[in-house]
């Protein structure tokens, strides 16, 4: 678990600094290979971004709905997860449009970072916010990668829910907190389940054939589906090369920021 938690944060502050550039523009300023170190973001070296603070949130709203389903009986995850987004939210800068309460570790040490470039429909959904858990899909037609990238949590937490087919609704209903198209939750469940099978020790071939089943389920999801696919046709042909990356999109929609994440573990060392 802390691996996983401690990878993403590393990978996130390995792009921090050039999170909006081109590849033109990164060779032009860090060599043909690209980055290599960190860079400077946010006033220091090795900063992490939104993508990691939402990350942690959606851990500590997990953390907090087990005992408040140990303690009551009773729990909403994707609320309690909600209420977390909501003081996320209040680290930005922003207002929350409900009584949002910032009690906490995690607030308190993350408030001190200032905001971090958060996405504007991630910002602008949880604006947005009736109650903790509504509306239960962000009333929006993103499928921007906000949510993939801040539910691994969910996949560390597969051992106190009901298999793979819960792991992946869960995921697919916090990331659809902020994100209304079905891409943009559906590879959120997918990705979930991925790190829900690695943490069982499934080597990753089988990890995705996990997923690909969990996926399934659910008819919207060809366009997540299509983007595995094609991540799995480039790692074939070994470890690709920027360029090759690229033809599996920029990452900035949720199947193609998959997709990427998939075509590097295939071919990683």
């Amino acid at each position: 678990m802390r691996g996983a938690l401690l990878g993403g944060a590393v990978g996130d502050a390995l792009g921090a600094g050039i999170e909006f550039k081109s590849l033109a523009q990164i060779r032009d300023r860090f060599g043909p290979l690209g980055v290599a170190d960190y860079v400077e973001a946010y006033g220091r070296r090795g900063a992490i971004t939104d993508d990691t603070q939402m990350t942690l949130f959606t851990a500590e709203g997990l953390i907090r709905a087990a005992v408040r389903l140990e303690t009551k009986g009773i729990c909403h995850p994707p609320s309690v997860i909600h209420h977390a987004y909501l003081r996320w939210l209040l680290q930005q800068g922003e207002a929350s449009p409900i009584e949002t309460s910032t009690d906490g570790w995690l607030y308190d040490a993350l408030h001190q970072q200032g905001p971090r470039a958060p996405g504007l429909t991630c910002l602008a959904a949880l604006r947005a916010a009736e109650r903790f858990g509504a509306p239960a899909v962000a009333r929006n037609n993103s499928k921007g990668c906000g949510g993939v990238m801040r539910v691994a949590p969910v996949g560390l937490f597969a051992a106190r829910l009901n298999g793979d087919a819960a792991v992946f609704g869960l995921a697919s209903e916090v990331a659809a907190l902020t994100h209304g198209h079905p891409t943009g939750h559906l590879a959120a469940g997918y990705f979930a389940v991925v790190i829900a099978a690695l943490l069982d020790r499934v080597p990753l071939f089988g990890a995705l054939e996990r997923a690909d089943a969990a996926l399934a389920a659910y008819p919207q999801g060809e366009e997540v589906k299509a983007a595995v696919a094609a991540a799995r046709a480039l790692a074939s042909r070994g470890p690709p090369d920027p360029e090759a990356l690229e033809t599996l999109g920029g990452g900035w929609v949720a199947d193609e920021a998959l997709a990427i994440s998939v075509a590097c573990a295939l071919t990683a060392e």
